[in-house]
């Protein structure tokens, strides 16, 4: 055990690896400092130009994007009010009235040492929780599996249950399209309209990179990033002496990194879920809840916190079940697979190397990305002033040619455009686009594990009722389903009262 961990420990900390955890923490602050991009856009665009590296340090690369833009949406949230990334809102409730007090630099300071926090909390969390629930699924088999998936997939859609039937329209499209190209069992062509490009199946990257990149970009053409010219920044670093407010509030800091590790694990549950229940926790046992929200340093420890311990949170259901549970985690799980890695209760004891390696590079992320933006204050912050047409040109042809580079398809390359139409679409009609992409990744996984589960009943369904853990997962996604709907419907109807009596 403790040689893999060795082992793993000097992996992470070769230059390979450093270098490319510091370049994706670098292009996660940047995406997350803009408005409007956020990690997943870093992610799907250096994507295509992972296939080419190491498992290692291709997950390095995406991991840093993916909690370095959670660090960088904070800068934006707090000197401008306006959320780099959407779950940094609740950071803006206490950040930016501090900045309008003068008091920037102690808004940044406990949102970077929440943000810090957060995350490594949550790498400690990950490091002792996943093998306990990887030695819990290793009684698992293809029924388990199906159970738990359609759980997943179920979560996914609650999470969004405010545009129901988009949700499940979208899902119902995502797991289409993971039928589309040749089926592995019987050899036949399934919605290749007698075009050979389809015969391969829509691959995961060039979906996210149209869904998200090129959709995402689109939509940026139409908006400004930048919502005021003044930086209300009196240095061009953070003032390293008002990092003690991070000791004041550590209960705060310990109570929601935890939240959000936990609700990290939960597919869609996802950062903003996270921030706000965080924030409002910390506001409910506060000595001093009445100013939250007037501007003190606790309700940004809280938010930034809760949010930066999603991602390690989110890693634990991948790694041990192989069960992404967002649209982030499902690039990372493309990663794996292209490398012939899957995900699952054995990936700790097969690749026990690589999963130490990601433990120390997640931790190494939150150190790299604290330092970048500590030193780099100022300058991170100007960024938002990049002209918005210039930023999606550049980001629209990277992706492309990325795109191209992986397979030297042109096909993929259309691929991406179409997605990329259809999630600008998507996103304008703010519809839940990570739906259709769990839907995708989960397709496949679905459809093959209902195969072996009816192979395993000699076709019968009854399989699923005639194993316990199966059945308590079913009754679980049951319960998922319609707690939530009948808790809205009584809350529509004492509301409706509410207007009759009044």
């Amino acid at each position: 055990m403790f040689a893999h961990f060795f082992e793993g420990l000097q992996t992470a900390l070769s230059l390979a690896n450093i270098l490319s955890l510091s370049f994706g923490a670098l292009i996660g602050i940047i995406v997350g400092i803009l408005p409007g991009l956020g990690p997943m856009v870093g992610m799907v665009v250096l994507l295509p130009f992972t296939f080419a590296l190491p498992p290692d340090i291709a997950l390095s690369l995406l991991l840093g994007v993916f909690c370095g833009g959670y660090f960088g949406g904070a800068v934006p949230a707090v000197l401008m009010r306006t959320p780099g990334v959407p779950s940094s809102l609740v950071t803006s409730f206490d950040g930016f009235p501090l900045t309008q007090k003068g008091e920037a630099q102690t808004a940044l300071s406990a949102a970077l040492v929440g943000s810090f926090g957060g995350g490594v909390i949550s790498v400690i969390i990950l490091v002792f929780l996943a093998p306990m629930l990887a030695h819990v699924a290793a009684s698992f088999g293809p029924p388990e599996y199906f159970a738990a998936g359609l759980f997943g997939v179920v979560l996914v859609v609650m999470a969004y249950r405010e545009r129901l039937m988009q949700g499940v329209l979208l899902l119902g499209l995502g797991l289409l399209f993971a039928t589309v190209g040749i089926d592995g069992p019987t050899l036949c062509p399934r919605f290749c309209f007698g075009t050979l490009g389809m015969q391969n199946g829509l691959a995961i990257a060039p979906v996210c990179l149209g869904l998200f990149g090129i959709g995402q970009t689109l939509l940026l053409v139409e908006r400004k990033i930048l919502q005021t010219d003044t930086m209300n920044l009196s240095r061009n670093t953070l003032d390293f002496s008002k990092l003690i407010v991070g000791i004041k509030y550590w209960a705060t800091l310990v109570r929601s990194g935890v939240i959000g590790t936990f609700l990290g694990l939960l597919p869609g549950a996802g950062s903003i879920l996270a921030s706000f229940i965080s924030y409002d926790t910390a506001k409910k046992l506060s000595k001093k809840p009445e100013k939250f929200g007037k501007g003190t340093p606790e309700g940004c420890i809280a938010s930034e916190a809760g949010n930066n311990a999603v991602p390690a949170g989110a890693m634990i259901p991948l790694l041990t079940l192989g069960i992404p549970g967002d649209a982030l985690s499902a690039v990372l799980l493309g990663v794996f697979t292209i490398n012939g890695i899957y995900p699952g209760p054995l990936l700790l004891v097969k690749e026990p190397v690589l999963i130490n390696s990601l433990y120390v590079s997640m931790f190494l992320i939150n150190v790299v990305s604290f330092v970048m933006l500590a030193l780099w204050l100022k300058p991170f912050s100007m960024i938002v002033k990049i002209p918005t047409k210039l930023l999606a040109v550049v980001i629209m042809c990277v992706s492309l040619v990325g795109i191209y580079a992986m397979n030297t398809r042109v096909f993929d390359a259309g691929v991406a455009i179409v997605m990329g139409v259809l999630g600008y679409i998507l996103l304008r009609l703010k519809w839940p686009v990570v739906n259709l992409v769990v839907g995708i990744v989960l397709g496949e996984i679905l459809e093959g594990r209902l195969r072996e589960s009816l192979s395993l009943g000699d076709g019968s369904p009854l399989i699923f009722f005639e194993r316990p853990i199966t059945v308590f997962i079913l009754i679980l996604t049951a319960a998922t389903i319609f707690i939530p709907l009948v808790k809205d419907r009584m809350r529509d109807r004492r509301g409706k009262k509410a207007e009759v009596g009044a």
